[in-house]
């Protein structure tokens, strides 16, 4: 049952309507994973939950928050700016009431667009790879009930900073690095942008930063690093293809 308690919780709220009877208490929920939750308020009730779970709510469950994390479950009552916060979010985890947006089980495709490097003169005049760029694969993902974006990104997981940005949007750090010393500053940076537009497809981009910059360059060098910066944008999307 744990494996499926998101959906589970949110599907009767999808069933049966958003608004629970006048007399019932509807429950808060927070689906968290590490980089912060969302927060919803999807008609689900507390009879609702025990009857789901098997077992009586805690006392006092009509002031807490229902947390689930990675299809495990808790009962907090905490705000739900703390919790967000205890899962490396930004403190922010502003109260939703429509159902939460769940990915459906089944094969997915990632397909990349062309590569927007406009902004990166270096690599168009040498010709080189791009940084940063994603490629393309087909596979089964199983989610389990619930959307998180390393299993979209499966190759990176335990190589990626995952950072909830708000409604169904995630942004993940790869790579951002930078060194000084007394007279320079260099900083290179792969980030991806994900947001679930639906049950079905994803979009994102993967957008790659490199720049260098020193205090003792005179014009002429001060030109050929402003050359050197770089920023590189890769649009991607994965679609569900049965």
């Amino acid at each position: 049952m744990k494996s499926k308690l998101a959906s589970v919780l949110i599907g009767l709220a999808s069933c049966f309507g958003l608004a629970p009877a006048a007399h019932a208490q509807a429950v808060q929920i927070a689906m968290c994973m590490e980089g912060g939750c969302s927060c919803h308020v999807p008609g689900t009730t507390l009879a609702d939950v025990e009857m789901i779970l098997g077992m009586p709510n805690p006392a006092g469950a009509a002031d807490m928050t229902l947390v689930i994390y990675e299809n495990e479950y808790s009962w907090r009552s905490q705000t739900p700016e703390q919790i967000d916060a205890s899962f490396g979010g930004p403190g922010q985890c502003p109260i939703q009431l429509e159902v939460p947006l769940i990915p459906e089980d089944g094969m997915w495709r990632i397909t990349t667009g062309a590569t927007d490097a406009s902004a990166c003169p270096l690599f168009a005049l040498a010709g080189q790879a791009v940084p940063g760029q994603m490629s393309g694969e087909t596979r089964e993902i199983r989610w389990r009930g619930w959307f998180s974006p390393s299993k979209l990104m499966s190759d990176a997981v335990g190589h990626v900073n995952w950072t909830f940005t708000g409604g169904h949007s995630w942004r993940g750090v790869v790579v951002d690095e930078r060194l000084s010393n007394t007279s320079s500053t260099t900083g290179a940076s792969v980030v991806w942008q994900l947001t679930l537009v639906n049950s079905t497809e994803i979009t994102g981009s993967s957008v790659f930063e490199y720049d260098i910059k020193s205090g003792l360059a005179d014009a002429a060098a001060q030109a050929i690093l402003q050359n050197m910066r770089c920023r590189t944008v890769t649009p991607f999307t994965a679609r569900k293809v049965r």
